[in-house]
């Protein structure tokens, strides 16, 4: 989408920026313990909900 808005001369820097960001991203996520904090949430979770339709 981003393509046909811009320029051709300014495709390549806008990608490259927008990558880094993802990049970052990706670190920051990785570094904050922001994923394995969401999984371990969701397996909580469902291990609730597996036992509760166990005990019914």
């Amino acid at each position: 989408m981003l393509v046909f808005f811009l320029k051709p001369e300014h495709r390549l820097p806008a990608l490259v920026i927008v990558m880094g960001l993802a990049i970052a991203g990706l670190i920051y996520g990785i570094a904050s313990g922001a994923f394995e904090h969401n999984n371990r949430e969701a397996l909580r979770a469902e291990r609730q909900a597996s036992a509760a339709a166990v005990t019914h």
